[in-house]
C-alpha cells in the first residue's frame, strides 16, 4: 500500500477561520495518574502559569471567533472559581460531569455536545498542550483526527488508515499514533456521534470506542499528520516534570 495516500497534508495559514465560530471541548474531569495531590488537571502549575492558562492562550493565538467548553469533575469548584476570576471576559463555559468517578470520556463528550449549538467542534483531551500553529493548520473542509508522525509514549491509542486517507479503526497497537484531538465540521456527523454516545452502555466507554461506532455508520473522517509541533501530553508525574523543564 502506498502510504503517501494515507494522510492529508497540512496547509499553512495564519488563522483557522476568520469569522466562523469554533467550539473547543477540553475533557479535564479526571486528575492525572497518581496526581490528585497536584489538584485538578487545568490548575496544575507550569512554571509561572497553570496548564489551563497555556491552553487558552494558545487557542486565542489561533482563533478569532471561538468558545471553550471545559468538562470538569475532580475539584470542579476550584476550576470554576479560577476561570470566573481570571477569564471572566473570555467565551468559556464549564460543564460538570458529577459522575466522573464512574464514567469515562464518552459521557464527558455527551454532556458537552448537549451544551453546544455549533457545527465546528474540536474535542480535545484536557491534558494536552497544543501549539497555536497546530490549531490553525487543521483543515476546515473535512472532519478529521490529528495524528503524530512519530511515536510518543503517552499516546496509547492509534488509528489504522485506508488508502484514501479515511480512518478504518481506532485501537491499541494501531499503526499511527492518535493525538487525542478530533475535529467535527458538520451537523450530520456531530448528531450521529451524539446519538451513539447517548446510549446507556457508552457511559463507561472511552471516546475512541464511540468513534469506532461512528466509523461503522460510514461517516467520512480523514487523518492529518502533525510533524512540526508534536503534541505535549501531561498525564502523569513523569511527563509533568519533563514539560515543566521545557515550558
Amino acid at each position: 500500500m502506498n502510504k503517501q495516500k494515507c494522510v492529508t497534508s497540512i496547509q499553512r495559514s495564519s488563522r483557522f477561520i476568520s469569522n466562523e465560530m469554533v467550539s473547543i471541548i477540553f475533557l479535564c474531569d479526571t486528575p492525572g495518574y497518581r496526581m490528585k495531590s497536584y489538584g485538578p488537571m487545568p490548575l496544575i502549575p507550569m512554571q509561572k502559569h497553570r496548564l489551563i492558562d497555556i491552553q487558552i492562550n494558545n487557542v486565542k493565538k489561533a482563533f478569532e471567533n471561538f468558545e471553550i467548553i471545559l468538562c470538569v469533575g475532580y475539584d470542579a469548584d476550584k476550576v470554576c472559581k479560577y476561570v470566573r476570576t481570571k477569564f471572566k471576559n473570555s467565551n468559556i463555559r464549564i460543564v460538570e460531569n458529577q459522575n466522573y468517578k464512574t464514567s469515562n470520556s464518552c459521557e464527558g463528550v455527551r454532556l458537552c455536545l448537549n451544551n453546544i449549538n455549533n457545527d465546528k467542534i474540536f474535542i480535545v483531551d484536557g491534558s494536552l498542550i497544543v501549539h497555536p500553529d497546530t490549531w490553525s493548520e487543521i483543515e476546515d473542509k473535512k472532519s478529521c483526527v490529528l495524528t503524530e508522525s512519530d511515536f510518543y509514549e503517552n499516546l496509547e491509542i492509534g488509528v489504522n488508515v485506508g488508502e484514501q486517507g479515511t480512518i478504518e479503526h481506532f485501537g491499541f497497537g494501531a499503526h499511527r499514533p492518535w493525538s487525542e484531538i478530533v475535529y467535527l465540521n458538520n451537523n450530520d456527523i456531530i448528531e450521529t456521534l451524539r446519538r451513539i454516545i447517548s446510549g446507556v452502555n457508552f457511559k463507561q466507554k472511552f471516546l475512541f470506542e464511540g468513534l469506532n461506532e461512528l466509523i461503522k455508520t460510514k461517516k467520512h473522517m480523514m487523518t492529518i499528520v502533525e510533524n512540526k509541533h508534536p503534541i505535549k501530553k501531561l498525564n502523569n508525574i513523569k511527563t509533568y516534570h519533563k514539560l515543566r523543564e521545557i515550558i
